[in-house]
């Protein structure tokens, strides 16, 4: 990858706070793919062990026939099968011409010890799991107003 791509890794939250150094190893590590608009990336309920990082493009994630997300630059997917060997929660469509990086299950290890990009990824994963719960909260507080005890 040229240095133009090293700084839009630098704008993507996961990625931020590593230096030059780390993201080259990440980017030695990684697969950079283009993905035409329409293809589907990931089908809930297959077997899958690769995480995805939006570089450009937009993708929207379905459960059954239900979006829920919509993604663009700087977003990532498939993280949950990149850490544990379980069938894909989603599927996931290029909603345009998508440019990803590819994180195969042994360079997601090697990349996890690379310093400081574990403890973004959980940062970040955080942030979703919070966001998450505000969601559902919501829902639960919308669904109560709704049927008030009697």
């Amino acid at each position: 990858m040229a240095l133009p791509d090293i700084e839009l890794m630098k704008a993507i939250p996961w990625f931020a706070e590593c230096t030059d150094e780390q993201l080259t190893e990440v980017v030695r590590l990684a697969e950079r793919l283009d993905i035409d608009e329409g293809e589907v990336i990931l089908r809930e309920g297959r077997l899958g062990r690769e995480l995805f990082v939006i570089l450009d493009g937009t993708v929207t994630v379905t459960r059954g026939e239900r979006v829920v997300n919509l993604l663009g630059p700087g977003d990532y997917f498939g993280e949950l099968a990149a850490i544990e060997a379980v069938p894909r929660t989603a599927t996931v469509t290029a909603t345009s011409d998508l440019q990803v990086l590819i994180i195969g299950p042994r360079e997601f290890d090697a990349i996890m010890e690379i310093p400081g990009v574990r403890n973004a990824l959980l940062v970040t994963m955080s942030r979703r799991i919070r966001a998450a719960d505000d969601t559902m909260a919501d829902q639960a507080e919308v669904q109560r107003d709704r049927c008030p005890e009697t």
